[in-house]
């Protein structure tokens, strides 16, 4: 039984409830892998034990990634039991999972195994539910940060990183001064209250100002821009969907098992259903189903895409080739 550090610390009791369960039908080893490589050390010694995965997306989409590495996916049937909130366990649950944490336990002993098919990436990476590439792309020479340059505990996503402030440099120099009011006050000899009514006074004319002036130039600047789309060429086995010519703003497909759009692979049918898109929505798409799907751009951009709820690094081309019934899940018996 693996773990996902994260479900034990959002829900302990429904993994001890878990737990509970498959002890009562199994010998049970439960451990809970602080990264990716104890996570491959775990998988690369379970010999012929049961795989049960307790956690959201995430950590489903870690063991099956490993696993598939190490050329032991098509041996071993995987079981999750979700613990998560939200779009965090959508996919789980997309694929067969059943809903609640006790009543997955319970497919573990008594469930079936269902046949998936998986999405693969000619670098490696794995894709089980869904992809998509929207919005603007980057100029090559882009350095936003690439994805992966650390391993990040199983089943956790990498936290966001806030700006300093929101406001312009006006704001930032009036929250500057009053920071050095505030210092000032603290030192000896600045504390008497007229001396504190002053810098009152002061501070409250200068983040008036401030806002005024931001107010002022809010009001003179544009309005955004609507995104203009991406130069991407969209290949589908061997057929041209798109060329750079023509900037598309979604590249995604229709999952009908949910209604959202996502490029999905189909449970066991060997082929994905793929929408590209002029607009940010689906309405007007092209719709086909392939095999192989090829997405590039130009020599002077690059393009990220999302995939189990994950975003990548900055890429110039990448291309998914379905793998059918590449991997099996424990479902409930009715699923």
């Amino acid at each position: 039984m693996v773990v996902s550090p994260a479900a034990l610390a959002l829900d302990g009791e429904s993994v001890r409830v878990a737990r509970d369960v498959l002890g009562a039908a199994f010998d049970l080893k439960a451990v809970v892998p602080g990264d990716l490589a104890e996570l491959r050390r775990v998988l690369s010694r379970r010999g012929r034990k049961r795989l049960v995965v307790i956690g959201d997306d995430h950590a489903l989409h870690h063991v099956v990634q490993v696993l598939h590495q190490q050329s032991e996916l098509a041996s071993v049937a995987v079981a999750i039991i979700p613990v998560g909130k939200g779009h965090k366990v959508a996919l789980a649950r997309t694929l067969g999972a059943a809903e609640l944490p006790v009543d997955a336990a319970r497919a573990v002993v008594h469930g079936a195994e269902r046949s998936l098919d998986l999405l693969v990436d000619e670098s490696g990476g794995v894709v089980l539910g869904g992809l998509q590439i929207h919005g603007r792309g980057l100029p090559a020479e882009s350095s936003t940060p690439t994805a992966g340059t650390e391993e990040p505990q199983v089943g956790t996503a990498a936290p966001a990183v806030s700006p300093a402030g929101t406001g312009g440099p006006e704001e930032d120099r009036a929250n500057s001064a009053v920071r050095s009011l505030r210092a000032n006050r603290a030192a000896p000899g600045r504390s008497t209250a007229a001396s504190a009514a002053r810098d009152h006074s002061w501070c409250t004319r200068l983040l008036g100002a401030a806002r005024s002036t931001r107010s002022v130039v809010g009001a003179l600047m544009p309005g955004p821009r609507p995104d203009p789309g991406q130069p991407l060429r969209v290949e589908a086995d061997g057929r041209l969907l798109a060329d750079v010519d023509h900037p598309v703003r979604l590249v995604s497909a229709w999952n009908a098992c949910t209604g959202t759009a996502a490029l999905v692979t189909l449970p066991d049918d060997g082929l994905m259903d793929i929408l590209v898109s002029a607009s940010a929505t689906d309405r007007g798409a092209l719709r086909v189903q392939a095999q192989r799907i090829t997405v590039s751009t130009g020599p002077a951009h690059r393009f990220t895409y999302e995939a189990d709820h994950t975003v990548s690094a900055p890429v110039q081309q990448r291309t998914w080739t379905v793998e059918p019934g590449a991997w099996r899940l424990t479902v409930p018996p009715a699923a």
